[in-house]
């Protein structure tokens, strides 16, 4: 059951993962449904602020200590260079990188151990296209984390954000229990149909 849940959850994830439409018209780089957090030497740091939720447990009960967010990092030359050259040594994949522009992931930060997890990693192009994706395990520790370094920086202002927007914060986690929901009894519905089609 745990495993079952641990599935849908990730399933979700994948629906959390908000595409952004493109960038918005204005003087400073803006991306739509992004809120631009800060920017440091080539990096540029977005937080999706419209979908920003609390974390769901294994039982599907809103976690108030965890947040789950999606990130977006747009990258300034000569960075996406330094990045297909280094892919290139290793052998990964080039295909649609000649407009590797930065990358897109969902991060949770867990309030009271003061880390962050980053759950996926996707690289993407100037549109927002996704070039490559992966699950990651990568975890940053605020309590040792320099806060003059960019993740905790970027972090910090997730978490003030978070502060003042409890009350969005806790809608979009009631949507995500719904789409959980949603997706349990699709699955159980899904199980039973194979079941009937097993034993004719």
């Amino acid at each position: 059951m745990k495993k079952h849940m641990i599935t849908l959850l990730g399933a979700l994830f994948a629906l959390f993962l908000m595409l952004p439409a493109g960038f918005a018209q204005a003087k400073t780089p803006e991306i739509n449904d992004y809120q631009w957090a800060f920017s440091s030497d080539q990096t540029n740091y977005y937080f999706g602020n419209k979908k920003m939720s609390y974390a769901l447990d294994e039982h599907g009960d809103i976690d108030k200590s965890r947040l789950l967010f999606s990130t977006i990092m747009t990258y300034e030359p000569p960075k996406p260079q330094a990045i297909i050259t280094q892919r290139e040594a290793r052998g990964q994949k080039l295909s649609g990188y000649a407009n590797f522009h930065g990358i897109i992931e969902v991060r949770e930060i867990d309030l009271d151990k003061k880390t962050v997890w980053i759950r996926s990693h996707n690289d993407i192009d100037t549109v927002f296209n996704i070039l490559s994706s992966e699950n990651s395990d990568q975890l940053y520790d605020l309590k040792v984390l320099p806060k003059d370094q960019p993740e905790y920086i970027f972090a910090q202002q997730v978490i003030d954000y978070a502060a003042k927007h409890k009350d969005d914060l806790k809608d979009n986690s009631k949507a995500m229990q719904k789409e959980l929901k949603a997706a349990q009894k699709a699955a159980a519905k899904n199980k039973d149909s194979n079941k009937d089609n097993t034993t004719k």
